[in-house]
């Protein structure tokens, strides 16, 4: 409810909230733009006129990519292209969400068409304030009926509800309202006013309503009943006139400290939280009720902690009240039974966890996600709470003309950027070492106006950080990271959209017409029909959890999913949700409900077989960008933003998603037709040669499939043989689908188990194929037997050994000891590839490494670094690591490596034959094979291999499946 207030203020505060949130977009033309730029950017879209194909430079999948520190920005590096996963249908099927924003009459038809559409989760906010203020174990009546017809509607159509646990600023928590009179005129900035009845104050807990931006304010802090005079918290924000004044009162006070700075104790800090677990308590007795649940396995809903800081941050801090600020010596604070200790008003997420996970409360199956995550890039899988299951996400994009476009002049000269080739550049500020001079980098003029802005470096962090398969610069962050309890952390986008009203708007202005136009609404759910696709299908298939589409119900020119006409439709029908009113649910509900119908006829594959993609060929180059001509910054065309998305739906058929990561969703590709013409802005269909590896191409049959469409198009293949296959394929600037048939199924290992006995460890698989099986073990995530060994020394002159050790990996996250020192690491690797390999050093930055491969010195630096040389596969080489640290402090120091074949992993020695196992197997007949030496904390991989074509257990050494734990049975 909050949500649907929010969008229906004026556009310049939309815009605001866009920019909040790092919205930044184009317009088409410019005045003041310079003409030799206005020249670049009409250029976007088209081809040269001469160049008739052009390959794909580097690797698809470049885990270089994402090599970008948090903080630095970079228009050249496309981190989603740093790996490529392989899924099985449950991937696509388990990602489709929506904020339920509905009123309760509509929440049965929506519901209906939602599920039909293959929308699996549904956010509904049930916030604090939603409780009776006389009797907070209840809710308002309304607002118990309004959550009742939610529930009832998404438990009969199969539509998991997440509960949004809120409290916003306009209503934090119970609370009751009522009018009085205001005796005397009262001015801005006064600290007293006067009134005709004080009864019904509660000092400290009551203040002036719709007043402020947030709900009582200035507190009323005394009363003076015979006067009528009341003394506030704070200067009163703006004149009041005499006569009627709204008084509220909250039932708690925001979130304050446990005792003053005089050593006072303050009752209403606990009072505080003593409310919050009675809503909590309230909230999923109710839903575990609705649902009827009680009892079952899954109590069928999740929990969101807290929504974005903007919109609900007075509460958090009681000094957003007053004024001189209070002063407390003693914060709250919650020790889980880890012995992590946090203080502030977000122990309410460890507290919520805690009595969720609790069996005494019965509330199995239920997770318990962070949204105090979702505008700041800090949360990680690393330091998520004991039983919390990860956090959410709001990455909001769209169109707004009140930007500039992305030219030179209007970019942010504070930031420091990264060229192509992942150097600084331009030059430092000399005087702000993390600003830059201002036009000494190079600013590619184009537009950035789409979906997967923040797969991109545009900002300071990009969404990939979280859900990439392998840590990147910031080492506890990515897909695998836990706190130690092998829990991979769920990322939700529990909200996101792309924003179309700014761009309406400028069409409404432009044109004099009304916003509820027919071509307008037609044009506004044709761009978000492209968009939806692109959400569920991009953000999902890199690995987020869950997208929850901001909203099933807004304006046609802003967020909705489903048109205006369906609910108007619908209430001229008593809400009854007839054929009629069904076709109006939208051309959005129907590509998506397209994609569910292919995906779903897929097999649950626990382990999907990784396909690789060789290389890319773009028929009549067309131009993203332009750049200088140099390696530095060199044009960047459609090729380089080509998704290329693949689905595993069995053994030996695949439904691979594709589309050009159009920047601009506005752009005018045809300027002949209307601007309300759909088709001006329709990417003309571009062909591409797109070779996959890892897949049997002899006799396989392709074929491609158009969701919006509903289309099926003939697919030339170009090439193929046992392990390979070349298509042509005609692109837009949606997903399309690549269906590859086999002709026999590949192989697949089903039903891993890693157990302990009392012979040691063990494991079974069954593979699915006749084929060979290499079996591997050792500490996680190497999963081998091999080892380095590792010199410490002292600091000193000369340098004295202090130890030694042998180690499986250089993988020291803030662990080496805090002392100076100088360490060195020596061993060999063997490459699995004859490829170019990139060394990468992550390290303190005031700290000295150096890395050599051979005799050839690959790595020095301070800091991150890293450094390339060739490698022959199968060839054993020496390498040597020395690190140097001058400081008293905790330090880091990891080494990774990878190539065009390999992604990003720590260096493993060389094993030479230690853990390892081959061994040939038969189809369907279960292996077991003991492991020994293997301890609690190891990992096990498996690679089978039909002759052509491989699997692998798992998919990405970091991943947590077949680790042995203490638990095992």
């Amino acid at each position: 409810m909050f949500k649907s207030v929010r969008f229906k203020r004026c556009y310049k505060l939309i815009t605001i909230v866009c920019l909040t949130i790092g919205l930044i977009a184009p317009a088409h033309s410019f005045a003041g733009i310079d003409s030799d730029v206005q020249q670049n950017m009409d250029r976007i879209g088209k081809n040269d006129g001469e160049t008739q194909m052009a390959e794909l430079k580097g690797p698809y999948a470049d885990p270089a990519q994402q090599e970008v520190a948090f903080g630095l920005r970079s228009f050249f590096h496309a981190p989603w292209r740093s790996y490529m996963d392989t899924w099985d249908a449950s991937r696509y099927l388990d990602v489709l969400g929506i904020n339920f924003n509905v009123e309760q009459g509509e929440a049965e038809a929506t519901a209906q068409v939602l599920e039909e559409a293959g929308i699996r989760s549904a956010r509904v906010e049930v916030g604090w304030g939603e409780l009776d203020f006389d009797d907070d174990t209840q809710f308002r009546d309304w607002n118990y009926k309004s959550l009742m017809m939610k529930v009832a509607a998404l438990r009969k159509h199969h539509i998991r509800p997440l509960i949004l646990l809120n409290f916003n600023s306009g209503m934090p928590s119970p609370s009751r309202e009522w009018t009085v009179k205001l005796t005397k005129p009262a001015t801005a900035g006064d600290r007293e006013i006067y009134i005709d009845d004080t009864s019904k104050i509660r000092v400290k807990y009551t203040g002036l309503n719709r007043v402020a931006r947030h709900t009582m304010f200035p507190v009323i802090t005394g009363v003076d009943a015979a006067t009528g005079k009341c003394t506030l918290s704070a200067p009163l924000p703006k004149d009041l006139p005499a006569g009627d004044l709204f008084l509220v009162q909250l039932k708690y006070q925001p979130f304050s400290g446990l005792e003053f700075s005089d050593g006072t104790p303050n009752p209403a800090a606990q009072e505080t939280i003593d409310g919050w677990m009675r809503y909590i308590k309230t909230v999923t007795s109710t839903l575990k009720d609705m649902l009827e649940t009680e009892g079952q396995a899954d109590a069928g809903f999740d929990l969101e902690v807290y929504n974005e800081y903007t919109f609900g941050y007075h509460f958090m801090d009681i000094n957003y009240y007053y004024e001189p600020k209070l002063s407390f010596s003693k914060p709250i604070s919650y020790t889980q039974s880890d012995g992590v200790t946090k203080d502030g008003p977000e122990i309410i997420l460890p507290l919520t966890a805690d009595y969720v996970k609790n069996p005494e409360n019965r509330l199995p199956g239920v997770n318990v996600i962070s949204g105090f995550s979702n505008q700041r890039p800090w949360d990680n899988g690393t330091e998520m709470w004991l039983n919390q299951d990860g956090f959410s996400k709001h990455y909001y994009t769209g169109y707004s003309p009140d930007e500039s476009p992305i030219v030179p002049g209007n970019t942010d000269d504070k930031k420091l950027y990264i060229d192509a080739l992942g150097k600084l550049d331009g030059k430092r500020n000399p005087d702000n070492y993390d600003h830059s001079v201002a036009g000494s980098y190079l600013v590619p003029a184009h537009m950035s106006a789409f979906p997967e802005r923040h797969f991109y470096f545009y900002q300071s962090e990009s969404a990939v950080r979280d859900i990439q398969p392998f840590p990147g610069p910031w080492t506890h962050h990515f897909r695998y990271a836990n706190p130690g309890n092998g829990k991979v952390p769920q990322v939700w986008m529990s909200e996101t959209n792309y924003a179309r009203m700014l761009f309406a708007r400028e069409l409404i202005d432009k044109l004099g017409i009304s916003a509820k136009d027919e071509k307008l609404v037609s044009l506004m759910h044709y761009i978000g029909t492209k968009t939806t696709l692109r959400n569920y299908i991009f953000f999902g298939h890199k690995g987020y959890h869950t997208i929850n589409l901001y909203a099933a119900k807004s304006e046609d020119t802003g967020f909705t999913v489903i048109p205006e006409a369906f609910y108007s439709e619908l209430k001229k029908n008593n809400y009854v949700l007839t054929d009629s009113v069904k076709q109006l649910a939208g051309p959005q509900l129907r590509a998506v409900a397209n994609v569910t119908n292919l995906i779903k006829t897929g097999k649950k594959i626990d382990t999907p077989r990784a396909l690789k993609v060789d290389r890319i060929v773009e028929y009549k180059p067309r131009l993203v960008f332009e750049g200088d001509g140099t390696p530095e910054h060199p044009d960047r065309y459609n090729r380089d933003d080509l998704a290329v998305l693949p689905y595993q739906l069995d053994a030996g058929k695949f439904a691979i998603g594709y589309y050009v990561v159009t920047r601009n969703m506005t752009h005018s590709y045809d300027t002949t037709k209307d601007v309300l013409d759909p088709d001006r802005y329709a990417m003309p269909m571009q062909s591409f040669d797109i070779t996959f590896s890892n897949i049997c191409g002899e006799r396989a049959s392709v074929y491609a499939y158009d969701p919006i469409e509903d289309t099926k198009h003939p697919v030339q293949i170009v090439d193929s043989d046992a392990s390979h296959i070349t298509v042509k394929v005609d692109s837009v600037d949606y997903p399309r689908f690549l269906i590859v048939e086999e002709a026999s199924e590949g192989p697949l290992i089903e039903n891993v188990v890693l157990e302990k006995t009392v012979e040691g460890a063990k494991a079974s698989f069954v593979p699915s194929v006749d084929g060979t099986v290499q079996i591997s073990w050792g500490p996680y995530p190497v999963r081998g037997g091999g080892s380095f060994k590792e010199e410490r020394y002292t600091n000193s002159k000369p340098r004295t050994l202090v130890s030694e050790a042998e180690i499986s990996s250089v993988n020291y996250f803030k662990t080496l000891p805090a002392e100076p020192g100088f360490w060195r690491w020596t061993g060999s690797v063997v490459p699995n590839y004859s490829e170019n390999y990139t060394f990468v050093v992550s390290t303190d930055q005031m700290n000295t490494i150096r890395v050599w491969v051979e005799d050839s010195l690959v790595v020095e630096g301070n800091g991150k670094v890293s450094g390339s040389i060739p490698l022959e596969a199968g060839k054993s080489y020496r390498i040597r690591a020395e690190y140097t640290n001058e400081y008293a402090n905790p330090h880091t120091m990891i080494l990774y490596w990878f190539s065009d074949s390999q992604p990003k992993e720590l260096v493993a020695p060389d094993a030479s034959g230690t853990n390892q196992i081959t061994r040939k197997v038969r189809a369907g007949k279960k292996e077991t094979v003991l492991l020994p030496g293997m301890n609690a904390g190891d990992g096990i991989k498996l690679e089978l291999s039909d002759g052509n074509v491989t699997t692998r257990f798992p998919q990405w050494s970091y991943d947590l499946k077949g680790v042995l734990h203490e638990t095992t049975k």
